[in-house]
């Protein structure tokens, strides 16, 4: 090529400093794509690992559930048969009550007996 005042440019040969320079950039971009590419590994493994736990919570959950639906059904068994247990009992105390009100009744027509007889 011819410059500017039209006398020929000799052509600058490769120089040894620009190879270093290349090599550099190549590990400086081969680093930088190894270091994404764990990252997205690991960004991967880890929305796997917190679906994988969020699932075994869910299902403790569940479970935790049926177990505490359980429980309640067994305790509202408990209640109703303690609640019949109790209105019987009331029912027997309200006749040993009228029982104990006929006794008291018989003992006063007998103390009368005795104030007569003796």
């Amino acid at each position: 090529m011819s410059g500017a005042s039209g006398t020929p440019v000799a052509a600058v040969p490769h120089t040894p400093i620009a190879q270093p320079e290349i090599a550099q950039t190549s590990v400086i971009a081969w680093t930088v794509m190894v270091v994404v590419l764990t990252a997205v590994v690991a960004f991967v493994a880890l929305g796997f690992y917190r679906t994988r736990r969020s699932s075994d919570g869910q299902t403790r959950y569940h479970e935790l559930l049926a177990r505490t639906t359980e429980t309640e059904a067994r305790i509202a068994q408990g209640t109703e048969a303690t609640l019949t247990e109790l209105k019987g009992l009331r029912v027997d105390v309200q006749a040993v009550r009228e029982e104990l009100a006929e006794v008291k009744e018989r003992l006063a027509g007998l103390e009368r007996l005795l104030s007569q007889i003796g």
